[in-house]
């Protein structure tokens, strides 16, 4: 349960001097308690004050006074209007599908350990950076495109997917696109309250090479343009990658191709990054974080009025003196 109400902020917050008047009240009572406790020094009669008023209210006179006077406090709180601000992203903005390049280029030394190990730990990193109330899905790809997890705010079942991936042949960007594409749609489409001027989502497409089978990069290109999703691409490695070839055994150079995707970030509205090690790929996975926060809509405040909770609050504390009075203080004097 929260209690983030008793401690709000205030759309009136001047009025809270008001309760100065409840401190002063406060103190006028205690000094009248002083001047009566002098007054009854002077009454010479004690035994004829006990036998005229033997049920004198004495320390349940105190307990009214002061549940009266935290009415009156709770009073002026909610003439002040308290307001508890929140702050959320709107259900249809908060998407982002993570595609992983596992094609055999992949297992270039040139990066340590090697390109796929290293394009793990960013990913997982960047993964557990993202705002949690955004849902983040991963799709694999080399020659054939595999959706490991849909867009989900289970970061561990992502992590899981990461830590599993293995490296295949070919490489199918083009075909990849076009599922994260579809994907986003269809996820988008399922939620009938969206705002259609919104992305369904962006792609964060991390990769070392280029299209080698299936479906042009154009046409990938082409078919996120047409949904409307940006798509953010991290080119992977440096021109000395080289990987040994499983059929013939000969040493194969496998160097990044970074001029392929830019045009496709630039063509959808996301943005290109290059990265040669490890830690320029964490650095390039934070750019594209700051970056999604312009695609995926910013945090709005929520603001909700707690005026009634604390006028009811003193309602009830005026009520309960009153009632407090009638039993307590009924035939004394």
């Amino acid at each position: 349960m929260s209690f983030d109400w008793l401690t709000p902020s205030f759309i009136a917050a001047e009025r809270l001097w008001l309760l100065l008047v409840v401190a002063v009240m406060a103190a006028a009572y205690v000094a009248s308690l002083t001047w009566r406790k002098a007054a009854q020094v002077r009454f010479t009669q004690v035994e004829l004050l006990d036998r005229v008023a033997p049920k004198r209210p004495r320390w349940r006179r105190h307990v009214i006074a002061t549940v009266q006077l935290v009415g009156l406090a709770l009073a002026v709180v909610a003439i002040a209007r308290p307001v508890e601000r929140t702050t959320e992203r709107t259900r249809s903005e908060g998407r982002i599908l993570v595609l992983f390049d596992v094609s055999l280029s992949m297992e270039a030394t040139d990066v340590e350990p090697n390109r796929l190990e290293a394009a793990k730990d960013a990913a997982r990193e960047f993964i557990e950076e993202v705002d949690d109330d955004v849902e983040v899905g991963l799709v694999s790809f080399a020659g054939v495109v595999r959706v490991e997890v849909d867009p989900t705010l289970d970061r561990t079942r992502v992590n899981r997917r990461i830590e599993g991936l293995e490296l295949d042949l070919s490489t199918a960007i083009g075909d990849a696109l076009i599922v994260a594409t579809d994907l986003l749609v269809g996820r988008a489409e399922e939620d009938p309250d969206r705002d259609q001027e919104l992305a369904p989502g962006a792609i964060v497409l991390l990769t070392d090479g280029e299209t080698t089978v299936g479906s042009e990069t154009a046409d990938g290109t082409a078919a996120a343009v047409e949904a409307g999703v940006p798509v953010f691409t991290i080119a992977f490695g440096t021109d000395a990658g080289a990987i040994i070839d499983p059929v013939s055994g000969d040493l194969v150079p496998v160097p990044v191709r970074p001029a392929e995707l830019e045009v496709v970030a630039e063509t959808t509205g996301g943005q290109a990054f290059e990265a040669q090690d490890g830690s320029e790929l964490a650095d390039a996975y934070d750019q594209v974080r700051d970056s999604l926060g312009e695609t995926l809509g910013e945090e709005i405040e929520i603001t909700k009025e707690l005026t009634w909770r604390w006028a009811l609050a003193a309602f009830a504390a005026l009520v309960t003196a009153y009632a407090l009075s009638l039993w307590w203080l009924r035939g004394m004097v």
